[in-house]
C-alpha cells in the first residue's frame, strides 16, 4: 500500500504531465477543436450534466457551501492539534490544486484553446465600412424601442424551453454544433452571494450546471440563459459567449427573449463609446424613454450591491481570464460589439 506522501507526489507528478499536454495541445486550436471541442467533450458533458442535473438543486453551490463551512474549519482544526509541519500543509495545498486544475481543464477548460469563433464563421475576413458600428447600434437601438415591454412569458421554464429551441435553430444555420445533455437551469439558495458578487449567472465547469440570479429583471433573464448555455456548449470566451447569446435571443420565437438580446448588448456597446460624449449622447438620445427605465432599473441595482466583495471577485475573475489566454480579462465581454458589427455587415453583403 503507498503512503500517503508517495500517493499525493504521484498526483502532483499526473497533473505536470497535464500541465505540460495543455500547454503543448494549447498551440494547435483546429487539434482542440476537432478532437476535444467536437469530440471528447460533448461525450464528458452528456455524462456529467445527466447525472448531475438530476438534482433539482445546485450541486455546485453545495459542495461551495460543505468546503467553505466544515472543510476549511476542519483543516484549521487538524494544523492546530496535529501542529502540521508546514511543508506537510504546502503538499496537501499543491495536492488539491493539482486536483481541481486536471478536473477544471480535462472537464472543460480545454475548450480555451479552441479555434476562434470569428474565424469558424468567416468574420475576420469580412472587410467593414466607416459607419458600420453607428449603422449597427442604431438598429439594435430601433429594434430594442419596438419591442420594449412586448413580453408575453414570464415563467422560467418556458423560458429556457423558448431558448434551447432557438439554439437548435441558430446552430443549425451557423453550421455549429449543439451539445447533448440534460439542460435544465438552477437558481442559488443563497442567491445573495450573486448579487454581492454582481453576478447575472454562472456555469459551472466541475459539474456542468447552469445558474441564473433570482433576482434578474425578467427582461434579463433570457440572455443571461443563453449566455451560460453557450459556456455548456464549450465556448469559454465571453464575447463569444455573448455573441450567440444575441443570436439565438434575437431569433427567439418569444418578443420577450428578442427584446433581452438587443437590450443586453446596448451596454457593451456603449461602453466601446465611453470616452466619446459627443457620441455616447447622440445614442442616448434614440432610446425610448421605456428602454431608458429599463437601463436605469439595471444600474441602479448592481450599483446598490458594489461594494469591497463585488470589487475583490471582479478582480479575481479579470486576472483568471488574462491567465486563460484572454488578453482583455473583464472587458472580453465587450468585445462581442466587433463580433456583432462585422456579423451585420457580412449579412448585408449577402442579401
Amino acid at each position: 500500500m503507498k503512503s500517503p506522501t508517495k500517493l499525493r507526489a504521484g498526483v502532483i507528478g499526473l497533473a505536470l504531465s497535464f500541465f505540460l499536454l495543455v500547454q503543448l495541445i494549447s498551440q494547435y486550436p483546429t487539434f482542440v477543436e476537432n478532437y476535444y471541442s467536437n469530440g471528447l467533450y460533448p461525450v464528458l458533458t452528456y455524462i456529467i450534466s445527466n447525472f448531475f442535473n438530476q438534482f433539482s438543486f445546485s450541486i455546485s453551490e453545495i459542495m461551495f457551501w460543505i468546503f467553505l463551512l466544515f472543510g476549511i474549519p476542519f483543516i484549521i482544526y487538524r494544523i492546530r492539534k496535529l501542529r502540521m509541519p508546514i511543508t506537510r500543509i504546502i503538499l496537501n495545498l499543491i495536492t488539491t490544486f493539482a486536483v481541481f486544475y486536471v478536473w477544471f481543464y480535462l472537464f472543460w477548460g480545454i475548450n480555451y484553446f479552441r479555434v476562434p469563433l470569428q474565424k469558424k464563421l468567416q468574420l475576420d475576413e469580412v472587410q467593414l465600412q466607416m459607419e458600420a458600428f453607428d449603422s449597427t447600434f442604431v438598429q439594435m437601438i430601433r429594434n430594442g424601442n419596438e419591442l420594449n415591454l412586448e413580453y408575453s412569458v414570464r415563467d422560467v421554464s418556458e423560458i429556457n424551453k423558448i431558448i434551447e429551441d432557438s439554439y437548435t435553430k441558430v446552430l443549425g444555420e451557423i453550421e455549429l454544433s449543439n451539445a447533448p445533455g440534460t439542460k435544465i437551469v438552477k437558481s442559488f439558495i443563497g442567491n445573495w452571494l450573486l448579487d454581492k458578487t454582481t453576478t447575472s449567472g454562472w456555469f459551472s465547469p466541475f459539474f456542468h450546471e447552469v445558474h441564473y440570479n433570482s433576482n434578474l429583471l425578467i427582461f434579463e433573464l433570457p440572455f443571461v440563459l443563453a449566455h451560460e448555455k453557450a459556456h455548456r456548449l464549450g465556448y469559454t470566451n465571453e464575447a463569444e459567449a455573448n455573441f450567440l447569446a444575441y443570436l439565438v435571443c434575437t431569433n427567439a420565437s418569444d418578443p420577450l427573449c428578442q427584446y433581452s438580446g438587443y437590450f443586453q448588448v446596448l451596454g457593451h456597446f456603449f461602453q466601446k463609446i465611453r470616452n466619446n460624449e459627443t457620441k455616447k449622447q447622440y445614442f442616448l438620445n434614440k432610446i425610448s424613454a421605456g428602454v431608458r427605465l429599463d437601463l436605469e432599473f439595471v444600474r441602479e441595482r448592481w450599483m446598490s450591491q458594489r461594494g469591497s466583495f463585488s470589487k475583490i471577485s471582479q478582480k479575481a475573475y479579470h486576472l483568471y481570464l488574462k491567465a486563460n489566454q484572454v488578453e482583455q480579462g473583464i472587458l472580453n465581454y465587450s468585445q462581442v460589439v466587433d463580433l456583432l458589427v462585422k456579423y451585420h455587415a457580412k449579412k448585408s453583403m449577402h442579401g
